[in-house]
């Protein structure tokens, strides 16, 4: 009967050690997933921080390049106003069909 006492108490101390190192390798497995994780958050943080940069120089540079190119567009259109012959007459014969004089 002693003998079994002994088995039975032997099996329980397996059972135990075995539920402690059960639970060491679940916080080591938690502990090795939170590391990882924050790792590829920090490694995604990153290039997202490069790539919403370079999209922004990218952006303020072609904002930059069409409002050049307007400006150069309007200043051509501005001189070819200018260096239009103007007839006089000719409007204002229009003028006073429009207006009915």
């Amino acid at each position: 009967m002693q003998e079994e006492i002994n088995v039975i108490k032997h099996l329980l101390a397996v059972e135990k050690e075995s539920s402690s190192l059960i639970d060491d390798a679940v916080k080591e497995a938690d502990s090795r997933t939170t590391h990882a994780r924050n790792q590829a958050n920090s490694q995604f943080k990153q290039k997202y921080e490069e790539i919403a940069a370079s999209l922004q120089s990218e952006f303020e540079q072609t904002l930059e390049n069409k409002k050049s190119e307007h400006n150069k567009q309007m200043t051509q259109f501005e001189t070819q106003l200018l260096q239009s012959p103007r007839n006089y007459e000719a409007f204002n014969k229009v003028l006073d069909g429009i207006l009915g004089v």
